[in-house]
């Protein structure tokens, strides 16, 4: 039986369990109950050997002093032995963040609380203050919520070859899923919009404002997400920090990139049929697949017959890919969820395309090849008969097709992911192979070869593609260009990137691409989509959707773009092209800046700083203001637009940037 002078010792040591019980909830910003079982189970684990050690201590360790302190470290510390040598043997993963803290606190508090009672008077702040910091920590995660934030318009202007164009970026339109994936197209005259977690939008831009109208549907694409990440104790939301991928203190399994990869509409009559493609978790087989669900309404009543009707499976992929046992992928991530493939395209009326990516099963770290596998759906597309839900294989030899467009023509455009380089447009021919993973223009990770490719750098045997990337740009979905909104771009391909965070534009001579233009955007471009007007929407993986237009409105940085960006930056006053980097121009004294040094004699003999004035002397008549000056420019004549252009160099981080 415990003395009465052990319980103030029970006490103290409980303080100290409690703040060390809210470390998961200080590390993840979260509750407990939605905090993931491998984070969860370490907890409980590391935190019961430090209560064992604090008992077997208390009740039989005898007296006070440095002795006893020896003896309660002794204790502490074979605790804690057992402890992780159990840990150990069951597998279950030890996070730095939850360990150090516990066994640091451990072989401190325990051996203070047997050394006296001045010692412990003096150990009762640690615990005391430590606790109730972690609790108010803790109320603060559980009851203060942030905010949903506002809407969000952000207009920028990028220059391009023939167009500047203009780029409106809604942020916060929707809630940000809880993971990448999603797609979206049109349904009559409006757009739809489906997240990576399965949730649905209607979406109205013809309203010629900055307003967008949004209409969240009553239904849900039904992958079983939350179930997936429960049977591996993970979570099916995104970590926030990029640190948290890997799979130390984390599951080895991905359990957030299981999604949704796109989805698409069809009216048909009176009706709307919506399908998505999805990944799917059978948890009595302990294996997961890709489906193709689809559901139908009312094209009159939309909403509210959506609310009541049902998805139905219309495919689903073979064979069920297994999470343990041989046939599992193995490495340091056993779910390569990211490479679904997945994109959705009608090639007619009664007939659907999928593509599958291979989930990692190329033979390197399986023991499966899947692509080549004729009995497996995974690196294929898959021909779908919408009227008897048949399916057969159309095209194979794929690793991770992110990317799929059917042309007015009929041509079918795929796009896919190499390893290490490697990314490829491909032209589908029904029957062909492209070739993954015995061939490749990319290498393996880390390194200068790809294990499988009998001849490195050359692809023979199965056919080539259109075009290839090295290094990767991890290129997503694509559009052709069809409107005369972009005249100059009609007949181009337009594929969006998210390792680059652009949009490529691709020009065709017949079967050939003969030139890539990369256009930034600063956004993992997941999908593109030409609205019938001839504007671009494009849905990014940070939750928000950009629309590109050609740039009308008078403004300076769309002016300064499509006048001044050919030969002047302006990015830190060091950047210099042809002519000077233009930042802080205004105050510059007129014919000097660090490290550009070919001003013109009649602009050097200046004196004085340049003021906006000056600038709109320069601007309007650079041979009058200074004459024999070698800017080859006839000027502006337009005030306002010399004015705009001024305000723009004057402030340009307040202002619209302009990118190239």
């Amino acid at each position: 039986m415990l003395s009465r002078r052990a319980l103030p010792m029970m006490a103290w040591h409980s303080l100290a369990m409690l703040a060390l019980a809210c470390l998961p909830v200080i590390k993840l910003a979260a509750p407990w109950w939605s905090i993931p079982k491998r984070e969860l189970l370490p907890a409980v684990l590391l935190i019961g050997a430090y209560a064992a050690s604090a008992l077997i201590s208390a009740a039989f360790i005898r007296g006070e002093g440095r002795a006893a302190a020896g003896h309660a470290l002794l204790v502490t510390m074979s605790v804690f032995a057992l402890c992780l040598l159990g840990m150990l043997l069951l597998n279950v993963t030890t996070p730095r963040y939850l360990l150090l803290p516990i066994f640091a606190a451990a072989v401190t508090l325990i051996p203070l609380s047997r050394i006296g009672p001045r010692a412990r008077h003096f150990g009762w702040l640690a615990p005391s203050i430590a606790s109730a910091a972690a609790l108010l920590f803790t109320v603060r995660v559980l009851a203060f919520q942030p905010a949903t934030p506002g809407l969000e318009i952000e207009r920028t202007f990028v220059s391009t070859a023939f167009y500047t164009l203009q780029v409106t970026a809604y942020k916060h339109l929707v809630p940000k899923p809880a993971t990448r994936g999603g797609g979206l197209d049109l349904l009559g005259n409006r757009i739809l919009l489906g997240t990576g977690d399965g949730r649905l939008y209607l979406l109205d831009l013809s309203t010629g404002t900055d307003a967008v109208d949004v209409q969240p549907l009553p239904t849900t694409v039904p992958a079983n997400r939350e179930e997936f990440a429960a049977a591996f104790g993970g979570s099916a939301r995104e970590p926030t920090r990029s640190s948290e991928w890997s799979a130390e203190g984390q599951p080895t399994v991905q359990t957030w990139r299981f999604r949704v990869a796109d989805v698409v509409a069809r009216e048909h009559g009176d009706l709307v049929q919506l399908y998505a493609s999805h990944h799917y978790w059978h948890p009595d087989a302990g294996c997961f697949v890709v489906r193709v669900s689809t559901i139908e309404a009312s094209h009159a009543n939309l909403v509210d017959s959506l609310r009541d009707a049902r998805w139905r499976t219309l495919y689903e992929t073979l064979p069920c890919i297994p999470m343990t046992g041989e046939r599992r992928m193995r490495g340091k991530h056993l779910f390569k969820g990211e490479e679904v493939g997945g994109r959705l395209a009608f090639l007619d009326d009664d007939t659907l395309l999928l593509t599958v990516g291979d989930h990692g099963f190329h033979g390197t770290a399986s023991h499966d090849v899947f692509s080549q596998d004729p009995s497996s759906a995974y690196g294929k597309t898959i021909r779908i008969d919408l009227r008897s839900g048949a399916a057969r294989v159309f095209t194979a030899g794929h690793r991770n097709p992110q990317g799929l467009f059917i042309g007015a023509d009929g041509r079918v455009w795929l796009t896919e992911h190499g390893a290490q380089g490697g990314d490829e447009l491909n032209l589908l021919t029904e029957g062909a192979n492209y070739g993954w993973p015995y061939v490749t223009y990319g290498t393996d990770y880390g390194a200068t070869a790809w294990p499988l490719t009998r001849d490195q750098n050359r692809h023979d045997g199965f056919v080539q593609p259109v075009f290839a990337w090295t290094p990767s740009v991890g290129i997503s979905n694509l559009v052709q260009v069809t409107g005369d909104a972009l005249e100059i771009w009609r007949g181009n391909l337009l594929a969006g990137s998210l390792a680059t965070r652009s949009l490529y534009r691709l020009v065709l001579d017949g079967d050939r691409v003969v030139l890539s233009e990369p256009i930034p955007l600063d956004r993992r471009v997941r999908d593109v989509l030409e609205l019938p007007d001839g504007r671009l929407l494009l849905w990014a993986d940070d939750g928000s959707l950009l629309l590109m237009e050609q740039a009308r409105d008078s403004n300076g940085a769309a002016s300064f773009a499509s006048l001044c960006l050919g030969c002047h930056r302006i990015e830190d006053g060091r950047d210099h092209r042809i002519g000077p980097d233009l930042f802080g121009v205004v105050g510059r004294k007129i014919g000097h800046v660090p490290g550009f040094d070919e001003f013109s004699p009649a602009l050097r003999a200046h004196a004085g700083h340049w003021t906006r004035e000056r600038l709109d002397a320069f601007l309007r008549d650079p041979q009058a203001f200074a004459p024999g000056t070698t800017m080859a420019f006839p000027g502006i004549h337009d005030a306002t637009v010399r004015a705009q252009i001024i305000e723009y160099l004057a402030n340009p981080s307040s202002t619209i940037a302009a990118r190239r």
